[in-house]
């Protein structure tokens, strides 16, 4: 299996590793970026619960490690809008 992932991508786009990884079930992990202005945070971005916890709350997917409160929206650090925390996970194949 390995063999499979260390191969080179040939011009015509035979084993092209995205596909191959695609065949067994190893996807990469979704783009995160703001769904409004297009920021992509970076793991030393921090975010704060209701509880005061602070942490990447892309790290647990909007789930505070502290209380489990699970955030519904975020709010970008950049434009300093909100939006579902679902929507800031690329979805594949979405043009952007």
């Amino acid at each position: 299996m390995l063999e499979l992932l260390d191969r080179k991508e040939k011009p015509d786009g035979e084993g092209d590793v995205d596909a191959i990884l695609d065949d067994l079930g190893l996807h990469k992990p979704p783009r995160i970026r703001c769904p409004l202005c297009d920021w992509e945070p970076q793991k030393h971005d921090r975010w704060m619960c209701r509880c005061e916890h602070v942490w990447n709350t892309f790290d647990t997917r909007g789930v505070c490690p502290q209380c489990s409160y699970r955030w519904l929206v975020t709010q970008c650090l950049r434009c300093h809008r909100f939006s579902a925390h679902e929507d800031w996970y690329e979805k594949p194949g979405r043009d952007r």
